[in-house]
């Protein structure tokens, strides 16, 4: 029986790369898109959410493809969700936690500010698309994104 043949290894301290740089590049594209294009704001969004909008573009700049063109109406609904929490919380930090009934049936009593619902239905949101998006540390860790400085990386550790 003749001998197997070994693949090549390569010498101690060096890495054996991938497929081609522009095959992995067209593959992605594929996947997802290009990267997002951040200077393209959204007309959807108001004056809020085109801030959250362009925190997270300056949040990102480093990192051209950390979301794609695939991901824009995540991103969309992530910073709409924002506004709409941000609008609940400053009303229910105007009005309070408690406000007049306004129905014939809550007249001169006072009830639960709507708000405090609307609130708790964006944070629920923003917690998925967070989630989603990988925007917490809690999700960067689950889909397998370092932190930036993070030496927890095996080429960083003398005893992997």
């Amino acid at each position: 029986m003749p001998a197997r043949r070994r693949a090549p290894s390569a010498p101690d301290g060096l890495k054996i790369l991938g497929p081609e740089p522009a095959l992995r590049i067209a593959k992605e594209a594929e996947i997802g898109g290009l990267g997002l294009d951040w200077a393209e704001r959204p007309a959807v969004l108001d004056v809020v959410g085109l801030e959250e909008w362009d925190r997270l573009a300056e949040v990102y700049a480093h990192d051209a493809t950390r979301f794609r063109e695939g991901e824009r109406a995540a991103v969309i609904a992530y910073c709409s969700f924002w506004s709409a929490f941000c609008r609940a919380a400053e009303d229910v930090r105007d009005r309070g936690p408690v406000v007049e009934g306004r129905s014939d049936m809550d007249r001169g009593r006072v009830v639960k500010n709507p708000a405090t619902v609307a609130m708790r239905e964006a944070s629920q949101q923003l917690r998925y698309w967070a989630r989603e998006l990988g925007l917490t540390t809690d999700a960067r860790v689950r889909i397998g994104l370092s932190e930036a400085g993070d030496s927890s990386s095996d080429d960083d550790n003398p005893f992997a």
